[in-house]
């Protein structure tokens, strides 16, 4: 027969609730403090990564203030005005571009953008009549975001709408690169 429990004593069941309790505290604390500097180092590194155009909103500041706020910012009529006229002449110079060269074989040079960021760069290739093409990423110790190189390079002449690749600074310097692990080695 199973032996009879005396009034007053206790059965172990394992950790009491008191150091239950103290790890799971701990446990939330060390989860908080991890979202928290998880998330702090995630817009450090999406602002290095995104260099951002000139005369343009910056996406991860607009972004950080909508958050402020608990709103998303609209674009003031004065911003909308200065995108808009932006892009309609660029349009334009792209349009009159490929209109002075549809009657004929025209011959566009590519212009110089190595040292530009990305989106001017495609400005001055679009004002030119030309097109960007392939887009890469090269381990640089440039910002990220800056060409590096066009295919064709500059000087080079190309008909109307004639594409031009480029090659874009990640902004990450080559021996960052050399010891990367790679996801299927070589047997």
């Amino acid at each position: 027969m199973a032996a009879a429990k005396k009034p007053g004593t206790r059965t172990p069941r394992g950790p009491s609730a008191k150091s239950t309790r103290t790890w799971l505290i701990r446990g939330t604390i060390a989860a908080v403090a991890g979202l928290l500097l998880g998330g702090a180092g995630g817009v450090v590194t999406v602002r290095s990564l995104e260099p951002g155009r000139a005369n343009a909103v910056d996406s991860v500041q607009a972004v950080l203030d909508s958050i402020a706020r608990g709103t998303i910012p609209e674009p003031t009529a004065a911003q909308r005005d200065v995108e808009s006229k932006r892009l309609a002449d660029s349009v334009a110079k792209a349009q009159q571009a490929v209109d002075s060269a549809a009657g004929e074989d025209v011959l566009l040079p590519v212009p110089d953008v190595v040292g530009l960021e990305e989106g001017p760069a495609r400005d001055r290739l679009l004002e030119a009549g030309l097109l960007v093409g392939d887009v890469q990423f090269r381990a640089s110790s440039s910002p990220a975001g800056v060409v590096l190189a066009t295919t064709p390079p500059a000087g080079s002449l190309l008909a109307a709408s004639g594409t031009v690749a480029l090659v874009i600074s990640d902004g990450r310097s080559p021996a960052d690169t050399l010891f990367t692990p790679q996801l299927h080695p070589a047997p």
